[in-house]
Parts: C-alpha cells; structure tokens; sequence
C-alpha cells in the first residue's frame, strides 16, 4: 500500500533523524522515497491497526495533513481520537 503526503518541515537534523527512525520503525514498514516536497510510504498489507495509530500519532505529532491515512480507517481504528482531534488539542483532554 502506498500513501503519498506532503512531507513535514524540520527544524533540526535531529528533528529530521526522529521522523524518520520513527517512519522505519513501523511495523509494515516497506520504502520510503521523496517526490518533490512529497513522501511517499511504501507498507506491507495487510497494514496492522498498531501501524495505523502510529502513523496517525506520526502525523499529528510533525503537523502533517492526516487525510492520506483514511483509507487505512478501519472499524478497529475508528475511534482513535486523533482522526479528527490535534495532538495538542487531544493531550489536554479537548
């Protein structure tokens, strides 16, 4: 399964290194490569519910656009707040 999305901006070398430990450390984890300003993720399917809350984590947390995850929304990972919640907002019980 591939996901194409506009890639974060990062701050720091270290900011870069966390985003991208954290992308190669996903379960289904198959390719990453950059088109222009463009990420695309390569995963293994079936994609697991574990893979889907990271990413959705990984999204919020790097302020990304997380519409390029909904085909992965599933009856298992439906309820995940973040869906339709910031990060910043979900923390503090909003």
């Amino acid at each position: 399964m591939k996901i194409i999305f506009s890639g974060p901006r990062f701050f720091a070398q270290a900011d870069e290194d966390r985003f991208f430990g954290w992308l190669y450390a996903l379960p289904e984890y198959q390719i990453v490569r950059g088109i222009s300003t463009d990420l695309e993720i390569t995963l293994a399917t079936p994609v697991s519910p574990e893979t889907v809350r990271q990413l959705l984590v990984l999204f919020r947390r790097w302020c990304l656009d997380p519409a390029p995850l909904l085909p992965l929304r599933s009856a298992e990972t439906a309820g995940l707040v973040l869906w339709d919640t910031p990060i910043h907002q979900a923390s503090h019980g909003a």
